[in-house]
């Protein structure tokens, strides 16, 4: 209020001279003043310059920490008091934005059961793609506007995020109950769910001790003709060169392309469809979630798990210009938590979380430990990984 009244005061007590409203005058003086003190303003002209004064001395001065100063601080503090000033500063901010290739149905869900614990913080959500939400975030940070808080997508788009230093590095307390290999160990990204790969089958087909038991069998001339994969399988193939190494694993699947594969399409639900109406027996680098369910439904198809047994991970990184620091830790500790966790399962989402049980048949996805796709090797070296899958199985690009 004091300020109010001294702009008013200020206003009423100084007589001011004409002033042009835009420019400089002939004689080089500003629009407002002249050597001979303020030129007059008509009450009309004086509203736009109150008005900004006064939004100027409202909002007052922006001292917001940042999210790396917050990181800072939290980490010197006792769990009770982290875990209160992390949620005092949330309150303050009141909200946070995330972008996101969650799908339409499930995305609310999340959000709607932190919002739950959460009341005080509400949730804006961008959902696209994986290479939409990068987009998003990477034209905004070009163009000086800093609006996401939290980015939750795909390996290959956390390296991106990183290398664009779009991302700052935070370790929550709670990566320590989260599986090898699901998360960066700088802190760049956190994976909280996965997509498992499997190797499915029709088991009107494939019986008994046609059934293999390894990715070698299926190099077996049994199998010539009999098998489809995807064409755009980038992140297992990545998975199994990491796993077997380069030479190793280029032979393997030099030796894969020789037994006649079915390549309909990128789509690993469609291929799975197509085996199940007898186009082929075997469907690999199949998507786990899709063949349980499908075998819940009383479908003819069961899977089998091999070393490697990749696994795609769904991640998150904080903005390195996150507008709500304290809302955005808040949000990434309680998804990676034993309760956020526990949420994603019964959606059901895939978590990742060692100890959540998963709902029904799921749980069936989760007798081995998971070769998490790798952000670092598989987003550095994405065009490299494509060039050699096409190359080896006759893709044209």
């Amino acid at each position: 209020m004091k300020a109010r009244l001294s702009i008013l005061t200020l206003i009423k007590s100084r007589p001011l001279r004409r002033a042009q409203l835009n420019g400089v005058s002939k004689g080089g003086e500003h629009p407002l003043w002249t050597r001979a003190g303020f030129k007059p303003l008509s009450r009309i002209q004086l509203i736009p310059l109150v008005g900004i004064f006064l939004g100027t001395v409202s909002s007052g001065p922006c001292f917001a920490a940042t999210v790396q100063e917050v990181i800072k601080t939290i980490s010197t503090l006792s769990p009770v008091q982290r875990k209160k000033t992390i949620e005092d500063g949330a309150r303050k901010e009141g909200q946070f934005v995330i972008y996101t290739s969650l799908s339409d149905q499930d995305n609310p869900k999340v959000m709607a059961a932190f919002e739950k614990n959460y009341p005080f913080v509400k949730t804006e959500v961008y959902r696209g793609t994986p290479r939409s939400a990068l987009l998003k975030a990477s034209t905004e940070a070009r163009a000086g506007r800093f609006a996401v808080d939290i980015v939750a997508t795909a390996p290959s788009e956390m390296w991106q995020l990183k290398q664009s230093k779009l991302s700052t590095a935070y370790l929550s307390p709670e990566l320590q109950a989260m599986p090898k290999g699901s998360y960066d160990p700088e802190g760049y990204w956190s994976g909280f769910e996965v997509t498992p790969i499997v190797v499915a089958f029709q088991t009107k087909l494939i019986k008994g001790p046609d059934i293999p038991n390894s990715y070698q069998d299926l190099l077996q001339p049994k199998y010539k003709g009999k098998m489809n994969l995807g064409t755009e399988d980038y992140d297992w193939f990545s998975v199994m060169l990491d796993s077997m190494g380069q030479d190793k694993g280029l032979a393997f699947m030099r030796g894969l392309a020789k037994q006649e594969l079915h390549m309909p399409g990128a789509s690993s639900r469609m291929r799975v469809q197509l085996m199940l109406a007898g186009e082929s027996g075997i469907s690999l680098a199949a998507r786990g979630r899709r063949v349980v369910e499908f075998k819940a439904q009383g479908a003819p198809i069961d899977f089998r798990i091999f070393e490697p047994y990749a696994g795609e991970p769904n991640s998150l990184s904080i903005a390195a210009r996150t507008p709500h620091p304290h809302a955005a830790i808040l949000f990434a500790d309680w998804i990676l938590s034993q309760e956020g966790q526990t949420k994603l399962a019964e959606i059901p989402r895939l978590s990742i979380r060692k100890g959540i049980k998963q709902r029904g048949s799921l749980q069936d996805l989760f007798v081995k430990d998971f070769t998490f796709v790798n952000p670092a090797s598989y987003g550095a070296n994405t065009k490299q990984l494509i060039d050699q899958y096409n190359q080896i199985f006759g893709i044209r690009s």
